[in-house]
């Protein structure tokens, strides 16, 4: 017994076909939906990118700025007793991108130069 296999050719062609019809019709809905979602997951990773890339603040000769004792090490015995900040110091100028050299009292024996994250910015329009 001989099998013969009959391959039956739907024409595609034509704008009466109803298959293809639904098919477009389904392929739109998908590629708005997708298009929508895409652009929610763009505007997101564009909102989280520039949070984190927002510039910090930069000193100038002659600023001011809070010194914060962070990793500075100072002759008292309990440490909750200490001053968060330690005073307000003058910029003499900027060293590296976030390097900054300070003018300190001479009765203060640590080095003058410190990285911008010990800062705590004093804006020029407050007075002191």
């Amino acid at each position: 017994m001989i099998v013969t296999l009959k391959i039956y050719k739907i024409s595609t062609i034509g704008p009466d076909n109803l298959y293809i019809i639904i098919k477009i019709e389904y392929f739109k809905f998908l590629y708005n939906r997708f298009k929508n979602e895409f652009s929610f997951v763009k505007e997101q990773i564009a909102k989280y990118y520039n949070i984190k890339k927002i510039k910090g603040p930069s000193f100038e000769k002659g600023d001011k700025a809070y010194l914060l004792c962070k990793n500075i090490i100072i002759k008292q015995l309990n440490n909750k007793l200490d001053f968060k900040k330690l005073e307000l110091f003058i910029i003499i100028y900027k060293i590296l991108k976030y390097n900054y050299k300070l003018l300190l009292f001479k009765i203060m024996q640590i080095h003058f130069i410190f990285y911008i994250s010990l800062f705590e910015f004093i804006s020029k329009s407050t007075e002191i």
